[in-house]
């Protein structure tokens, strides 16, 4: 599992470091108002992205894990929201991939 820091897009703009994701265990993104991945899904069939539910909601109810599906060579701006953050890992939020072949993504945060 690697750990990615969001890199900071600035009024003269960035060119993105893009990662391979990691199989089985994930990328960790530190979660924010203001960060999100840049998901590039190069495979000829779709995936999906999860994101680990953590913690729970104000009713005490456990947070489910939200996915989302990118389609086969299609690319996705995905909000790293901060309840997907884990208050016992630093606020890191998990992303899991369900195949990580020729799937890319770059942490930003504006």
């Amino acid at each position: 599992m690697a750990t990615r820091t969001p890199q900071a897009i600035t009024v003269g703009g960035i060119t993105p470091t893009y990662h391979p994701a990691t199989a089985t265990t994930g990328d960790k993104v530190k979660a924010g108002e203001r960060t999100f991945v840049h998901l590039k899904n190069g495979g000829d069939s779709s995936i999906t992205a999860t994101f680990s539910g953590v913690g729970k909601t104000t009713y005490q109810v456990a947070l489910p894990n939200k996915a989302y599906t990118i389609a086969a060579g299609a690319e996705a701006l995905i909000p790293v929201l901060p309840q997907f953050g884990d208050p016992d890992d630093g606020g890191l939020a998990t992303v899991v991939c369900s195949a990580v072949t020729s799937v890319t993504f770059a942490a930003l945060r504006i």
